[in-house]
């Protein structure tokens, strides 16, 4: 009775069959399908892959937006709505940056131990796209 079942349903076995991609169409809503990527080219493409998914999930976490948030708290009394670029404005800053690259490769090297800011950089001059 199950396989009497499954043979009148209108289901394509995904696991097992092949799915044209080209069968695909995204304006319809009907449809459920992700592309799944599981490995780069190479080990260094899983690694930048690794590196900014880790980075794009760290950015838009909580804990990240109120670290920010409390630093602008702490420091907006010193901004004056002028033309004037005044000399605090450069230490705030230099605090500021130094702030959020330190969280950020905290937080990267807590999810990647092999990560290095120096390789990042590299990675990220050699794709320049």
């Amino acid at each position: 009775a199950v396989q009497a079942e499954e043979e009148d349903c209108d289901f394509d076995d995904l696991v097992d069959g092949e799915v044209d991609i080209d069968d695909y169409d995204e304006d319809d809503p009907g449809q459920d399908f992700t592309l799944e990527n599981f490995g780069g080219e190479n080990e260094d493409d899983d690694k930048f892959d690794a590196i900014v998914g880790t980075l794009e999930e760290l950015l838009i976490d909580p804990a990240f937006q109120e670290l920010q948030h409390g630093f602008m708290q702490q420091h907006c009394s010193h901004f004056e709505d002028s033309e004037e670029n005044l000399l605090i404005y450069t230490e705030i800053f230099q605090n500021y940056t130094q702030l959020i690259e330190e969280y950020i490769e905290n937080k990267l090297k807590a999810a990647i131990p092999t990560f290095s800011m120096a390789d990042f950089a590299e990675m990220l001059a050699q794709r320049e796209e």
